[in-house]
């Protein structure tokens, strides 16, 4: 956080994004479309690169339509985002839910 810290001081028009870390002054989780996604090698859209699980190919529809993928708007419409973890990833930790949520 350090790095991050310095560059938002003498870069204050730039947005930096950590994560794990700023997901409390951010009001949660970043990912799933609620700040960015990942798009892993194959062209998955996935909600972060800690979470690999996609249900929607960027190969095959634009960004915008990934954005609005079941698997994302349905993480985003829960609370799982929101919760609280223990240091690392949100999503890594439930990822139990996150599974059932594709599995749907």
């Amino acid at each position: 956080m350090n790095e991050i810290n310095r560059l938002r001081e003498e870069h204050p028009k730039m947005i930096y994004i950590a994560f794990p870390g700023d997901e409390k002054s951010t009001g949660g989780c970043v990912a799933a479309g609620r700040g960015f996604f990942h798009i892993n090698s194959h062209g998955g859209a996935e909600p972060c690169p800690f979470s690999p699980y996609s249900d929607i190919n960027v190969k095959n529809t634009s960004l915008l339509e990934a954005i609005k993928s079941p698997l994302f708007t349905a993480l985003r419409n829960s609370d799982i985002l929101l919760d609280d973890h223990e240091g690392g990833c949100v999503l890594y930790e439930k990822r139990e839910l996150v599974e059932a949520l594709i599995n749907n």
